[in-house]
């Protein structure tokens, strides 16, 4: 639901794109096997390749022995820059560890998937800024390829526009219409755009909103059509390929003033007039890696999960927020007619990016999801530990009392045939409350370092727990408040501990 007042809440629960999706089952979370080209997940000697529909496959041969799950509400920004406190949500810190045994005889080479939900840090003054991810086996180092929600969004857009376009050049009405529109000058644009509207809603039945919708597409430029290589390439996964990395600002144009989501929402909509099952595209991909698509909350007074809930002053949605500081949230800006005011379009296509907006319903909401893809080599008769780590910024949550939030997609039990326990811990500053989805013990307080890198240490909570449903999506929480009280404190510290570090590095 959604109420445009000029500051209100959004209770970020989520209606479907036209379609409802079958439901699946949904599991638990931490690495995937992406599905073989020929559906065998067992082929040997085959490179494991992406599926087509980005979705996972099952593994046989491997056993999870355990997954030890730690999640730390840190205050400092990664590899411990001096300074650099965080003003706004805590940059939360991630380990995923894996025993995982290979009982069979020979060597097994898996592809993993590992969904992430929401954005992953990137750290802005690295010299080569990248996602602050990692994967490693032992203490190996393995090359991970993160596929953003971008990339997602942009192989929706990708294969709605093959959509449209291969069903306008099948009809010949439409495709003498929508060429009229394409072709028309300034005189006649008028006439032409309103011939397509009426044909549209008198012969093809279409509603008006989608019939508008479809006028403003033919009225806009995208580029080239360019009709992109099946789903793969020679070398495998379609994810490290450049023409795929391309799809991410591609079919986008003058639309990408209102925002991704919606812009691919637009595309995905106008394909299921031609093709239904286009519409849930998105939801689909998000529902076979066990993640549920509606943006959720645990409670922070009752434990219980409900619908995300958020305050927005719509005046402040002008401001350009940045990725670097946790404010940019775009699943907000998909939930409100926002333009671009920046946007270097003229004003025919900002005339149509507001009858887009205008005719567009506001159900594009979902949570974004990353794949992070790597691949793993098992010998014979081996017991291993795989681990994945990342940081990313807890999201807001203005429900009082209001909270920041991590989530988390618990789903590898139902893709693996056997997964032992899930040990959960969660480290949070002393002196901020704490909630999670599920029961968690306080097992006292422990002098941790604020990051990974930083000398200097201070008292952190430790919650743990073992996860006895290994199904959904685990939600943990810290009271925003409080986060605030501490965030000057947490600052202090970093600057002590920066000085600190670069006077050592200085003497050295």
């Amino acid at each position: 639901m959604c109420r445009t007042k000029k500051t209100g809440k959004i209770l970020l629960s989520v209606f479907t794109l036209c379609l409802l999706v079958q439901s699946m089952a949904v599991g638990n979370g931490g690495p995937f096997v992406i599905k073989y080209p020929n559906g065998d997940p067992a082929a040997k000697g085959v490179l494991a390749r992406l599926d087509p529909d980005l979705k996972p496959g099952r593994e046989t041969r491997l056993r999870v022995i355990k997954e030890d799950l730690k999640v730390t509400f840190g205050g400092e920004i990664p590899f411990g820059r001096a300074g650099k406190s965080i003003d706004g949500p805590p940059l939360a810190h991630v380990s995923a560890e894996y025993t995982i045994e290979n009982p069979t005889n020979e060597e097994v080479e898996v592809d993993f998937g590992f969904p992430i939900l929401r954005g992953i840090y990137v750290d802005p003054h690295s010299m080569m800024p990248r996602p602050d991810v990692h994967v490693r086996l032992d203490k190996k180092v393995i090359k991970s390829t993160v596929i953003s929600n971008s990339a997602i969004y942009g192989i929706i857009r990708q294969r709605a526009r093959e959509v449209i376009e291969n069903a306008i050049a099948d009809d010949i009405k439409l495709k003498e219409l929508v060429d009229s529109v394409r072709n028309a000058n300034n005189e006649t644009l008028k006439k032409e755009r309103k011939a397509l509207l009426s044909h549209l809603v008198d012969n093809m039945n279409w509603n008006y909103h989608y019939a508008a919708l479809m006028v403003e597409y033919t009225s806009l430029d995208f580029g080239k059509f360019k009709v992109r290589p099946p789903d793969r390439n020679p070398m495998g996964l379609w994810g490290i390929n450049i023409e795929f990395h391309k799809l991410i600002n591609e079919n986008l144009g003058p639309v990408a003033a209102i925002g991704e989501q919606k812009a691919t929402q637009f595309f995905a909509l106008l394909a299921s007039r031609f093709k239904p099952e286009a519409a849930a595209a998105y939801e689909a991909i998000f529902t076979a890696w066990g993640g549920d698509v509606r943006e959720r909350s645990v409670d922070l007074k009752t434990g219980k999960v409900r619908p995300r809930e958020i305050t927005v002053d719509y005046t402040t949605l002008a401001i350009k927020p940045s990725p670097f500081t946790g404010s940019f949230d775009p699943t907000i800006y998909a939930r409100v007619d926002y333009l671009d005011p920046k946007a270097k379009i003229s004003e025919s296509e900002k005339a149509s990016c507001k009858a887009i907006l205008k005719n567009l319903p506001v159900v594009f909401t979902f949570a974004p999801m990353n794949i992070l893809h790597y691949q793993v080599k098992f010998p014979a008769k081996s017991t291993q530990t795989l681990t994945v780590s990342y940081s990313q910024y807890a999201y807001w949550d203005t429900h009082s009392p209001s909270s920041y939030q991590l989530a988390y997609v618990l789903h590898p039990a139902s893709l693996w045939d056997e997964f032992g326990p899930i040990n959960l811990e969660v480290a949070v500053p002393e002196g901020i409350d704490f909630r999670a989805s599920v029961p968690c013990e306080n097992s006292g307080a422990e002098q941790r370092r604020i990051s990974q890198h930083g000398p200097r240490k201070r008292k952190f909570n430790i919650y743990k727990t073992v996860l006895k449903q290994k199904t959904g999506e685990l939600y943990l929480a810290v009271e925003a408040n409080g986060w605030k009280k501490n965030k000057t404190q947490v600052a202090l510290i970093s600057v002590i501990s920066g000085a600190r570090r670069a006077a050592q590095q200085s003497a050295k």
